[in-house]
């Protein structure tokens, strides 16, 4: 199995028809990381009650001198388990909350929606051990559901370019962001999906939306599978726009690394519809 392992790595680091990219855990550029108490300034916190009376806290970031009059991306962040739970914070840190940095904000100015997942739920109900999994047989979770009521609120209510949404996740929110690309193809401009994994079969319903997969080579929590055979099944098709970075010898933190490149950042806001 090893030898397995190490063949198909080589292969993926060695393509010369797509973009794959074998990095080391130093090799991306640091975006500045601040401490909880400016994440908490700078974002409004609301909790959104649907109609059957469940709950979901979330965050809502707006640029510095928000203008309703002009048009703003919206990036929406599916965050892992281990911020889930009611108290509006968790889902702050310490990855993609970074982007209200202000070097960051100043080259991107954005919206940034981050839900955050009640305790012992998913975003999607599947075994992450078990990397990818089928699309039809999983309905939409309940997290999931009041994460899209959300969205659709956020972009009703705010300055939205319709033309620039994306949606991120890392680990358990991996699996958020490529389901959500999977229910919601013709609403995405570009998604970032960071150790998680989707249905390869629905690779054509959305080999026109640019991805960008990330995964390290030693992750025990979700097999790197879960973002390769997502990956392969977009480069079937010949105008495909994935992208696939595997980090060597980092496990599943691989969200530390990705989140702070600025070549990431300057490729997903370059993203139209």
């Amino acid at each position: 199995m090893k030898n397995i392992t190490a063949v198909f790595l080589f292969v993926l680091g060695h393509l010369t028809y797509a973009q794959t990219a074998v990095l080391d855990r130093d090799s991306a550029n640091k975006i500045q990381e601040h401490e909880l108490s400016f994440y908490k300034k700078h974002t409004k916190d609301f909790v959104f009650i649907d109609k059957e009376g469940a709950k979901m806290p979330y965050r809502l970031f707006l640029p510095d001198n928000y203008n309703p009059k002009n048009k703003y991306p919206l990036v929406l962040a599916f965050h892992g388990a281990g911020s889930r739970g009611n108290d509006n914070l968790k889902q702050l840190r310490p990855w993609v909350a970074g982007w209200m940095d202000t070097d960051v904000q100043k080259e991107h100015p954005s919206i940034i929606l981050m839900p955050q997942c009640p305790k012992k739920q998913q975003w999607v109900n599947v075994p992450w051990k078990d990397g990818s999994y089928q699309f039809k047989e999983v309905p939409a979770s309940k997290p999931m559901k009041l994460a899209k009521e959300i969205f659709d609120k956020v972009v009703q209510e705010y300055a939205v370019d319709k033309n620039r949404v994306y949606v991120m996740g890392m680990s358990m929110g991996g699996y958020g962001a490529w389901n959500f690309v999977m229910r919601y193809p013709k609403i995405i401009a570009a998604a970032i999906a960071i150790c998680g994994a989707g249905d390869p079969s629905m690779g054509k319903k959305i080999k026109r939306i640019p991805i960008w997969a990330f995964h390290g080579d030693k992750d025990n929590v979700v097999p790197l599978s879960g973002s390769s055979d997502m990956i392969e099944s977009l480069r079937s098709s010949k105008k495909h726009k994935a992208r696939f970075t595997i980090y060597k010898d980092v496990g599943h933190n691989s969200y530390e690394l990705a989140w702070k490149d600025p070549k990431l950042i300057d490729w997903l806001f370059s993203q139209h519809k």
